[in-house]
């Protein structure tokens, strides 16, 4: 069995409402059909040390990097991929760092 991880997105969106219409709201739909858990998003992150290039955080659990990367790389996510790199927002961090064990 797998190890979980976390997906970790720090993005400068550009309109909240549009996002979370047009990308928050189906991409976590997305993330509830691979068993993944949107555990923390807000765009009140405390920043305390260094430069947070972002105005919204989320913090996804996912149960394997594989499911993780599967998604990211599907059909199905691509045209919101698309719609977050040219339309949404200005710039996007997403990296993928593994659970640690328990």
């Amino acid at each position: 069995m797998s190890n979980p991880v976390y997906m970790i997105g720090i993005i400068d969106v550009k309109d909240f409402q549009t996002y979370g219409e047009q990308y928050g709201m189906p991409v976590g739909a997305m993330f509830a059909e691979v068993g993944a858990e949107i555990v923390a998003a807000s765009d009140q992150a405390e920043v305390l040390e260094g430069d947070w290039p972002g105005n919204w955080t989320v913090l996804v659990k996912v149960p394997s990097a594989e499911i993780a990367r599967d998604l990211y790389h599907s059909e199905k996510y691509a045209p919101f991929r698309k719609a977050r790199i040219e339309n949404l927002a200005n710039q996007t961090l997403l990296g993928i760092v593994p659970a640690l064990d328990s």
